[in-house]
């Protein structure tokens, strides 16, 4: 469902990085990075980073099931 970078972006969101520590670490601007939220809520539903953290999280558990 997501693509590959907002996949990682949802990861460091998850890890509770701000969108500027994320566009530090990916080397992508910050407005770049804050795009890729808007995409993850837009795609997944969501109206909060606190939401991706969630969703995050029940992933990593349904992978270990």
């Amino acid at each position: 469902m997501l693509t590959p970078p907002e996949s990682e972006v949802a990861r460091l969101v998850a890890a509770g990085h701000t969108n500027k520590v994320i566009a530090s670490m990916l080397v992508i601007s910050p407005r770049t990075a804050q795009g890729h939220v808007e995409h993850i809520l837009a795609k997944l539903g969501f109206t909060s980073r606190t939401q991706i953290v969630a969703w995050i999280a029940e992933n990593q558990r349904d992978r270990q099931a």
